[in-house]
């Protein structure tokens, strides 16, 4: 709410304009065309855990059944691993055939598809605050009842907040780069004619870990997680008008 105020004060001078307009426009008096920025790094505060299971049964009954129990026990792991059942939710549940084929050696083309039984299986994700135990909980469930390690995203919950505030860091920005060129330029800096509003945030990644099903059997598994820090960015670029001394 304070960059709008910000903008409606200056609106009597003030076009707001897009990235192509601001390219096209012409001004018939000197102008100071300026890119303002403004970044921060913040460690993410929030992590999204996906893994899943699987099981492979001769029929698409026995095969959902497996997986049913696989889930429940998942679920059940995941709970006691410190992570309320408000943030475990399931997604891609799919059941499909399984093929053998025998192919010609010649020309490698299928001569023979043989139905083979059933693979069903189910992604879970975890959301969990504790950003510093995602190795551990990881480390627990894959030595439990998961099969698979799709990865883990971390975020900054506050995110929104944060590129409001530096937005406004970034509009000063180019105001103090503008009154330097009007400097340089033996002039003074008048009143700002346009402002493209183009914010480029940095996008959430994720941590780079490898999709991996461990050996049969309950074990202790240590996984090193680090979720560095988040860059975020905003971007404006401004027109103030140039006068004379």
């Amino acid at each position: 709410m304070r960059i709008f105020s910000l903008f409606a004060i200056c609106a009597p001078m003030l076009v707001v304009t897009s990235a192509h307009a601001a390219e096209r426009a012409h001004w018939d008096f000197p102008v100071a065309e300026v890119h303002g920025t403004a970044t921060q790094n913040v460690k993410p505060d929030h992590a999204d855990i996906q893994l899943g299971v699987f099981a492979d049964k001769p029929t698409a009954a026995e095969a959902t059944a497996e997986l049913a129990r696989l889930s429940s026990a998942l679920m059940q792991d995941i709970e006691a691993a410190g992570v309320v059942r408000k943030n475990i939710r399931s997604r891609n549940v799919q059941v499909a055939p399984l093929y053998s084929e025998e192919r010609d050696p010649t020309n490698r083309q299928i001569i023979k598809r043989s139905l083979t039984g059933f693979h069903a299986s189910t992604d879970i994700v975890v959301s969990t605050s504790d950003v510093d135990r995602v190795g551990d909980i990881i480390g627990r469930l894959l030595g439990a009842h998961a099969n698979r390690l799709n990865g883990v995203w971390f975020r900054v919950t506050d995110r929104s907040e944060r590129e409001e505030i530096l937005l406004g860091k970034a509009i000063a920005n180019a105001r103090h780069r503008a009154e330097l060129l009007a400097e340089g330029a033996s002039m003074k800096l008048g009143e700002l004619v346009a402002i493209d509003l183009d914010p480029e945030f940095a996008m959430g990644e994720a941590a780079d870990l490898p999709s991996m099903r461990p050996d049969s059997g309950p074990r202790s598994i240590t996984i090193p997680v680090n979720p560095g820090d988040e860059r975020i960015e905003a971007s404006v670029k401004g027109v103030w008008r140039l006068l004379p001394k």
